[in-house]
């Protein structure tokens, strides 16, 4: 018995509906069908997305013959979208979701065209007001780089004299702290999806060992090392060490969130002074230190997820005695109980040597699903690693933001040190895209910085 993940294609009226989440082990091949005869494929109930997950989509929707167009892109899935070259023209964007800040300050969702915030950013600048004066969340330059395709449009408008005649403290300033916003909600999502697959890969093991241990008693009655219903008790507390993860980056990407909607508040003030940008960015700073204990609590909730999965691959006895029957004196009314058990098809293959050949298939299956697990559990090393980059390239802002404060070193030489420390680690496809994206007008090679204009580079 499979497991099915939760996410599914509705097709009517010629729109795809994505449903559910989308993790790096959904199949999504049978995608193709639908979004041939679809003009819009709608984000409208696709809830998460993993970065795999969602990269292998565009990939599909790239490749599609005709020419289609996105629609109710939901805000932290469109943030990602934004990094992927082509977003925007060969695949087009009907609308999607902004966050604004209504008039009692909570933060709601409302569906837009790329047009229509376009005008907004024309008229207004990069930090935008709907006609109703609610807040637009979030920097147009970003949001709108599918049509501008220059991150310099729509143009700066800060509104205090000393943002604006500090241009680039500001942007500097702004972009770091959105670009470790997006880094952390993606590895939010990344490790949303781990949980998920270890989860489903294992309840398919567990599935699987229930149907072998319950046909085992055709076979051998005194068969005694049963541990389906051991491992299934173990799920809870997989599920709970691993959603503890999820759910403390889940905490730090909201706390950062909240960082870089401040900074906009402070930029779309009238009055405005520098200690209040660096008191900004030393808050910015101090709520950072969180990371260190959530990369520590990733190496650990690693091992110990590794440890347990482990115990989902020992059933080298109930293999054995499979292995050492001899079937040959079973009749079909036997074998087809022993089917019926095993979950298979009961009226074909009805010889014990076709009926073993099976079994060995389940213990196959049984092995690619722990394989499965212990590749995904790699991802935990690997966003424990992203997370130290962060907490690095932040302990050189503890170490010299004072300076610049002070004007004992230039912004241009930290500057210089952060994107070198992000240049030199980058060991992600997030982190390289978001790098481009977000600082598009430097490249760093040989720890030497190179800041000129130019389009984004995608590594």
């Amino acid at each position: 018995m499979e497991i099915e993940n939760d996410f599914e294609v509705i097709f009517e009226n010629g729109i795809s509906t994505l449903k559910g989440h989308l993790i790096d082990s959904t199949e999504i091949d049978f995608l193709k069908d639908p979004f041939s005869k679809s003009r819009e494929i709608s984000f409208a109930r696709l809830n998460s997305v993993s970065w795999l997950g969602i990269q292998r989509l565009y990939e599909l929707i790239l490749n599609l013959e005709d020419s289609i167009k996105l629609s109710n892109i939901p805000p932290h899935i469109y943030r990602i979208l934004l990094l992927f070259p082509d977003f925007g023209k060969k695949v087009g964007i009907k609308s999607f979701q902004v966050e604004v800040f209504n008039k009692q300050c909570d933060i709601i969702k409302m569906v837009m065209t790329l047009d229509k915030l376009v005008e907004l950013g024309n008229k207004q600048g990069c930090f935008a007001k709907l006609t109703n004066g609610e807040t637009i969340c979030g920097s147009l330059h970003h949001l709108c780089r599918p049509f501008f395709n220059d991150y310099n449009l729509p143009k700066k408008n800060y509104s205090s004299k000393w943002c604006n005649e500090n241009q680039e403290i500001c942007n500097f300033f702004y972009e770091y702290s959105c670009f470790t916003r997006l880094v952390l909600e993606i590895c939010s999502l990344a490790q949303e999806s781990t949980s998920r697959l270890i989860e489903e890969s294992l309840q398919n093991i567990c599935a699987r060992v229930s149907n072998l241990e319950f046909s085992i008693k055709n076979i051998d009655p005194n068969f005694s090392e049963y541990k389906s219903r051991y491992l299934m008790s173990l799920m809870p507390h997989i599920h709970e060490i691993s959603k503890s993860v999820v759910v403390a980056i889940n905490l730090s990407s909201t706390t950062f969130e909240a960082v870089v909607q401040t900074f906009e508040a402070l930029f779309m003030r009238d009055k405005l002074d520098s200690s209040e940008v660096f008191n900004q960015m030393k808050d910015f700073i101090n709520f950072s230190d969180q990371l260190v204990p959530i990369a520590k609590n990733l190496e650990d909730v690693g091992v110990e997820l590794g440890d347990n999965v482990l115990k989902y691959g020992d059933f080298g006895t109930l293999h054995q005695t499979f292995k050492t029957f001899n079937g040959d004196h079973l009749t079909e009314k036997s074998i087809s109980t022993i089917r019926r058990k095993l979950k298979l098809d009961q009226y074909i293959n009805l010889t014990w040597n076709d009926t073993y050949n099976e079994i060995k298939s389940e213990f196959k299956s049984i092995d690619t699903e722990l394989s499965r697990c212990i590749v995904a559990l790699q991802g935990f090393d690997l966003v424990r690693q992203v997370l130290e980059h962060r907490i690095a390239e932040i302990n050189i802002f503890k170490e010299n933001l004072h300076l610049v404060k002070s004007n004992q070193m230039s912004l241009e030489k930290l500057k210089e040190k952060i994107l070198i420390q992000i240049v030199d680690r980058l060991v992600t496809d997030q982190e390289k895209f978001s790098y481009s994206f977000f600082f598009p007008d430097s490249t760093i090679k040989e720890n030497k910085s190179k800041v000129a204009s130019g389009d984004p580079v995608f590594f």
